[in-house]
């Protein structure tokens, strides 16, 4: 039976830049050059009938056509990919394949993971970042650090670490004896998508325009760090710039506030056991952010 769908290389270009939001990474993943990837996309679009990407000057930005394409081919790879590992085997190679926020794999993970390759060497990490996917699909993740309470999906997970919120500013812009009221009127950088919110900390809605709004919170902290606002993030992305000065509370140690959601690490639902480096790694991570 005929199947009817576009070259492979151009469905991988293309899943590979939706994923990475780049045609230099998807290069980079793919071993090609980024001007072959962009000619494959054209390619898949000119099939397809239909733009796949918003090319702007410093992003990528997947169409609608193409989040609703990404989950179906990324999920079509998964299967083959699991299928030629169930059948002929991993070679040898072990590998743990792991979601997590962007601004925990830069702010926490990341500087961790030398001392995870030092003692692991043959067990290969993919990280993936971003909201590029919801729901985890044990053919292509074995874990997910997730933010929430665990039951916006009806999938608990295991809390990692319990939060709270903590108000940064550069040194400059501390003043002694502030309060929360006199903080809503400094100049505060929102961080978009987030639940907690500068209304729910400050308790009100009457707050002038911020400063900036950023989807991230290493890029808030980033722009406090510069002296530009005040920053309301988790005390564990603001941790590495508490301790180095280039931050410090705008408000007194009191005046952090406990917040319900927290990270949750889940693992892929499948009929197998977990792999032995899973499950070692799973350990890894509840042991690194203990010591943390």
């Amino acid at each position: 039976m005929a199947h009817s769908h576009p070259p492979l290389p151009w469905l991988r270009a293309f899943e590979a830049a939706a994923r990475l939001r780049s045609f230099t990474l998807a290069a980079a993943e793919l071993g090609l050059t980024p001007a072959a990837v962009s000619y494959q996309v054209r390619a898949l679009e000119a099939e397809l009938g239909y733009p796949l990407f918003a090319r702007k000057t410093r992003a990528l930005e997947p169409t609608r056509m193409a989040e609703l394409y990404l989950p179906w081919v990324a999920r079509a790879f998964g299967d083959l990919s699991r299928a030629t590992d169930e059948v002929f085997g991993r070679q040898g190679q072990r590998a743990v394949r792991l979601r997590c926020l962007s601004s925990l794999a830069q702010l926490w993970l990341i500087p961790r993971l030398p001392r995870w390759q030092a003692s692991n060497p043959e067990v290969q990490v993919t990280l993936n970042v971003g909201s590029w996917s919801g729901m985890m699909d044990p053919g292509q993740l074995d874990l997910d650090i997730r933010y929430g309470d665990g039951s916006s999906d009806g999938t608990q997970g295991e809390q990692l670490r319990a939060e709270h919120l903590v108000a940064v500013c550069a040194p400059a812009l501390r003043l002694a004896g502030k309060t929360r009221a006199a903080l809503a009127a400094m100049p505060l950088i929102d961080i978009l998508g987030v639940v907690d919110t500068w209304e729910s900390y400050l308790g009100t809605r009457m707050l002038p325009v911020p400063v900036f709004r950023v989807d991230q919170s290493a890029t808030a902290l980033a722009l406090a760090a510069e002296g530009l606002g005040v920053a309301l993030v988790w005390h564990l992305f603001a941790a590495p710039y508490l301790a180095d000065g280039r931050l410090v509370r705008a408000l007194p140690i009191a005046e952090d506030q406990a917040t319900p959601h927290d990270l949750r690490l889940v693992m892929a639902d499948s009929p197998t056991p977990p792999r032995a480096e899973v499950l070692l790694f799973r350990d890894w991570l509840f042991a690194e952010m203990a010591a943390t």
